[in-house]
Order: C-alpha cells, then sequence, then structure tokens
C-alpha cells in the first residue's frame, strides 16, 4: 500500500510541476507578445515608424532608417542617425551586416563623410533585436574618433574592471572578441575594425555613451 501511494503521490507532484512549468511558458510568451506589440522595431508593430524605412535584408529581416525626421542642425551640418535592426543572428550574420556597412561607406564617402558604427548591448532579457547605428561624420571628426573613442572607453565604467577594459577589433569579430551573455559597447570605424569595451555595471553605464 505504501509502495502504491509513493508512486501516486510522485505522479501528482510531477503533474502539478508540469502544470506550473506550462503556466510559467503562457506568461512568458504573453509578456513577450505585449513588448512585441509596442516594439519601435517590429515590423508589424504600430510603434515602428514604416516612412523612415529604407531597405529590408534578404536572409534577414533588418530595418535601416533614418531616425531623425526633423534632422539637427548643428554649425551648419545635419545629425543623421541610421539603424540596422538584426531579428535573428544566423551563421551569416557577418556578411549582411557587412554588405549594408559596404553600401553606407560607399554612400557618404561620396559626400566626402566618415561614419562610425555603434553597438550597445545591455538588458539582453528585455531587448529582442541588435540595433547597429551608424553615424556620419565630417572627415577630420572621423580621422580623430578611434583616439577619442579610445580615451573615452578607457575612463568609462568602473575604475577597477574585472574584464580588460579595451579590446581591439581590428583582426576579430566582436562576437569572437565578448563571451556570450555579457553586455558590451562597440564601435566600428568605417569598414575598419574598431574597439569593444564589456559593461560592468549596467546601472552606470549610459545607453547613449556612443553618441
Amino acid at each position: 500500500d505504501d509502495m502504491f501511494v509513493s508512486k501516486a503521490a510522485k505522479r501528482a507532484c510531477s503533474g502539478e510541476e508540469e502544470e506550473l512549468q506550462r503556466r510559467k511558458a503562457i506568461h512568458e510568451h504573453q509578456q513577450l507578445a505585449a513588448r512585441m506589440e509596442k516594439c519601435p522595431y517590429c515590423f508589424d508593430s504600430s510603434e515602428l515608424s514604416k516612412h523612415l524605412i529604407i531597405a529590408i535584408g534578404i536572409k534577414v529581416r533588418k530595418y535601416q532608417f533614418n531616425t531623425n525626421v526633423k534632422t539637427k542642425q548643428k554649425k551648419g551640418r545635419q545629425f543623421i542617425v541610421l539603424h540596422l535592426i538584426f531579428l535573428a543572428l544566423p551563421i551569416d550574420f557577418t556578411n549582411s551586416s557587412r554588405m549594408f556597412r559596404n553600401a553606407l561607406v560607399k554612400m557618404f564617402e561620396a559626400k566626402d563623410l566618415d561614419c562610425v558604427f555603434l553597438e550597445t548591448n545591455m538588458s539582453m532579457k528585455k531587448r529582442y533585436h541588435m540595433v547597429y547605428e551608424c553615424i556620419p561624420l565630417p572627415k577630420e571628426v572621423g580621422d580623430m574618433a578611434p583616439v577619442y573613442f579610445k580615451k573615452a572607453i578607457m575612463e568609462s565604467d568602473e575604475e577597477w574592471s574585472m574584464n580588460k577594459k579595451l579590446i581591439d577589433l581590428s583582426s576579430k569579430d566582436i562576437r569572437k572578441s565578448v563571451p556570450k551573455g555579457l553586455p558590451y559597447f562597440s564601435v566600428d570605424f568605417g569598414l575598419q575594425g574598431g574597439f569593444a569595451h564589456i559593461i560592468e555595471d549596467q546601472h552606470k553605464f549610459p545607453h547613449y555613451f556612443g553618441k
């Protein structure tokens, strides 16, 4: 009798555990759906300004758009930010991103401008897209950008870091330079490599650091 009672109790516990897992999965799905509905980067979202979309990739769903409808004027120059939005990171991610980067670099070179590419990867549990920002710069500013960013990264975040403060991306891709799951900031200069920084304290590191 004791053996049968014990087996029945185990089955009951197992059933309760499965029900809890099912409810948890449903709740997480509902939360995700609610966030995606209001996400400014989802194609089906009402929050996405579709009139600003310039291009959509073939292999990866990504959008490139000008976030400034009214461009800000500063000393006679326009300040423009272009976003590349990646909804997934497949094997050909590097090739896809390089294709868009090539096009942007050529476009701005024709206007006698340099450009930098920024990525700030924080709050990974709440964000479902990779946002890759491109900012065009005057040539004289672009020439100084590597020195400026190197200094700014070295002075950012915690004074004593567990990880290397400045990671050189001149010969390695960001995906091979930063351990998976860690928050980071990275900057690339045109088609050249750049720098990456593993963020030690997400609460202290400003999300607008790159800009």
